[in-house]
C-alpha cells in the first residue's frame, strides 16, 4: 500500500507484478483506474521508455507529458497505420475548408456592402 494508491499497486506495478511504493515513477500518473491507458502507453513506448521519457522532463511538466503519451497511444491504437498523423491531416483539411468558406463569406459581405473592389465611376466626371 502506498499513499498515492491506498488500494495497492498502480497499473504499472500491477503489470510488472511488483509491489508499488513511493519510488514508483508511474504510480502517480497511472492508478488502477487508468490501467487501459497504461497498457496502451506500454504497448507503444514500452515500460522502460515511458519511465525514461518521464524522467527526462521537469517535475512540473510530467502531467502534461503523461497526457501526451496517453493521447498518442490511444490514437495509435485506433489507427495503427497513421496514428496521430491521421488526426492532424483531418484537422488541417478542415481548417483549409473553413478558411475558404471564410474567404467566400468575406467577399460576399464586401459585395453586399458595395465594396466589391471594382472602380466605381465618380459622379463628378459625368
Amino acid at each position: 500500500m502506498n499513499e498515492m494508491n491506498p488500494a495497492g499497486a498502480c497499473a504499472a506495478c500491477k503489470y510488472q507484478r511488483k509491489r508499488c511504493d513511493e519510488s514508483c515513477v508511474l504510480g502517480r500518473y497511472f492508478p488502477l483506474e487508468r490501467a487501459e491507458d497504461f497498457e496502451n502507453v506500454q504497448r507503444l513506448f514500452g515500460f522502460q521508455n515511458a519511465v525514461k521519457i518521464l524522467n527526462s522532463v521537469e517535475e512540473n511538466e510530467r502531467e502534461k507529458t503523461v497526457k501526451s503519451l496517453i493521447l498518442e497511444a490511444r490514437l495509435r491504437r485506433q489507427n495503427p497505420v497513421h496514428g496521430p498523423v491521421a488526426v492532424e491531416r483531418r484537422l488541417r483539411a478542415e481548417v483549409e475548408k473553413v478558411k475558404k468558406e471564410l474567404d467566400m463569406v468575406t467577399k460576399e459581405l464586401k459585395f453586399f456592402k458595395g465594396d466589391d473592389g471594382r472602380d466605381k465611376p465618380s459622379s463628378s466626371t459625368v
